[in-house]
Parts: C-alpha cells; structure tokens; sequence
C-alpha cells in the first residue's frame, strides 16, 4: 500500500496576514466613505460681484456651514443678468448637494415673472430661508411730503409728477414703487439706472425725487439729513431707523415688501444629502455669531424651513406677476 505523506501546512508570511486583515477591516469603511456625504468641496454660488451684499450673507454662510458640514464651502461669484446667470448654472448642476445657491427673490421670484429665463422656481430644492432685505421710502430733503399719502397729493401738483430712481428695470425696488403708484394713485415717472449706487447719488444730489432702498445703503444718508426716509417695507420697524414708521403704520400694508434670500440646489436631491443641508442651515442660523455677522449687511435674520422657504417664494412669484399684469408693465 502506498503511504502518503501530508501536504505540508501553507505558510502565510505575516506581512500577508496583515494585509488579509487590513482589507477585511477596510472594504465596510471605504463603502461607508464611499455612500457618506459631504467628502468633496461645496460650491455656494453668489449672483452678483465679490464685494456687494452678496458676500455680507454668504461668507458668514458659508463659514458656518463649513463648520457643520466639515469640508471647505467655496463662494462661486456668477454676477450678471439680476442673478439670472447663477440661477440658471445652479438649476443644471447635478442634483448631488455639492453646489449651493445664495438666492434672493430678485432672482427666483421676480424676472421670471416678467420674461423668459433658462430656469423655473421648481427647478430647485428650497433648503430654507434665511431671512428678508427690508426697503426704505427715502426722498430728497426738498421734496415737502412727511408721508406716502402726501407725497401721492405733491405728484399730482407737478405736470410732470414725481422722478423715482431704480437700481434698474424689473428690480425689486422698480416693482415696488410701481407697486405704490397703484394704491397711492400717484403721478410716477421711472429713472432706471444700472446700480444703486448712481442711483442714490443722483437722488442725493436732487435728479430725482424718490427711491426704495436697503437701508445700509442709505442710513447713514438719512441720520446726516441728506435723504429723508418716510417709511419702511417691513411689518416691524428695524433697528437701523428706528423712528421711520413702516408702510403699515401708514395705511399701506399692501406695499409691505423685502428682498427675500434662501439657500437652494439643484432639485431632486438625495434626501439623505437633503436633510442634512436643512439640519446644517437650521443650526448656522441659531449660532449668535453667525447672525451677528449677518445683521452687519442689514439682513433681518429668520430662518424658513424648506417647505415655508419654498411658499414664500412661489407666493412672491405671483404678487410681482401680477402686479406686472396690473400695472401693463413692459420689462424687457
């Protein structure tokens, strides 16, 4: 009978051992890294130039984010077209939680109102609110009115009524004024501009008689007695102008009306990635820093929940359209 000898035993060298036991214990945490989100930057589009009321809500933003979210959250400057051009790119990137948007209603709820852009407010996922611009009616210290219903009863004195400037055609504060030339019944006529800058500037210096403007950008002109506020847009008074009454208080609660901002992305999000850009913007939003540093740039900070965020923008949609209707505006 033959007899056989064992096989000798295999021999594993240590160094295969550990790595046998280092890819056992690595695939579950590269697919766990693999199915986590955020592992990349996230880009936060801003619609208008570095320097402007966009970086005073979204560095902050962006800076708390970061801290929540644990990956660098980079601004993405888009300017041009009202916020068109960085709406449009945000509504075709990839529905992945890596592109964000600082949007405003300018954007989302007013230029679609009155022509065509290559985006709809449903193309979005609203992430929440963040809270509203307050407008200021301020007037050239000669125009001799000390509220909305008399400076109504000076337009239709002059034949040729009273000048108002706007930061430019289909802006929130064009919308507005027009807004009020309907419940006031006011003798208008419009100066469009291409920024508010030049715009208060010629109002200062007395080219034109009125204007809607954020109140950080005329404040200062109205504690010197350059400018004469009469009134602000908001449901409250607000702090920067405490003794201007709100357009409520006269009469006016139609013409209550506010630059809206919200962070959007792309629309069908994973609702993984979803919820954890709500929950991150809700606790950014309650950190005192944060809105400390928002109030700077004049924001009234009130976070919105995704789907409050979203009604607030498709309710301001319909408000400018049809206003436009009313009024047979032609923007374009």
């Amino acid at each position: 009978m033959a007899i056989h000898s064992p096989k000798p035993p295999c021999r594993v060298s240590r160094r295969g051992v550990l790595a046998l036991a280092g890819g056992l214990l690595a695939a579950p945490w590269a697919r766990a890294q693999k199915s986590s989100w955020p592992q990349q930057p996230i880009k936060f589009v801003i619609g208008y130039p570095p320097g402007g009321g966009g970086d005073g809500v979204g560095r902050p933003l962006a800076l708390g984010l970061e801290r929540h979210l644990g990956v660098p959250v980079v601004l993405d400057y888009r300017p041009g077209a009202g916020g068109a051009i960085a709406a449009q790119l945000v509504a075709n990137a990839p529905s992945d939680g890596y592109t964000l948007y600082l949007a405003d209603n300018g954007a989302i709820s007013v230029t679609p109102a009155y022509r065509a852009v290559g985006y709809r407010p449903t193309d979005f996922s609203y992430i929440g609110g963040i809270g509203e611009l307050p407008m200021v009616l301020v007037v050239h210290p000669d125009v001799q009115a000390k509220d909305i219903r008399e400076l109504a009863a000076l337009s239709h004195k002059r034949p040729k009524g009273l000048s108002y400037a706007s930061g430019g055609v289909g802006s929130i504060p064009h919308l507005e004024a027009e807004m009020m030339r309907l419940e006031a019944r006011m003798n208008t006529v419009h100066v469009a501009y291409k920024g508010s800058g030049q715009a208060s500037t010629d109002l200062i210096s007395g080219v034109v008689d009125f204007a809607f403007f954020a109140p950080t950008g005329v404040a200062q002109h109205v504690q010197s007695g350059r400018l004469k506020a009469l009134a602000v847009t908001t449901r409250q008074r607000i702090a920067a102008l405490p003794s201007v009454p709100t357009v409520g208080e006269l009469g006016f609660p139609s013409l209550e009306a506010t630059y809206m901002s919200g962070v959007l992305a792309p629309r069908n999000l994973p609702p993984a990635v979803f919820d954890r850009l709500a929950a991150a913007l809700s606790t950014v939003l309650a950190d005192p820093e944060v809105v400390r540093n928002l109030e700077t740039s004049g924001l009234v900070v009130a976070h919105r929940a995704p789907a409050p965020a979203r009604e607030a923008f498709e309710k301001d949609l319909d408000r400018w359209r049809n206003l436009i209707k009313a009024a047979n505006l032609k923007l374009d």
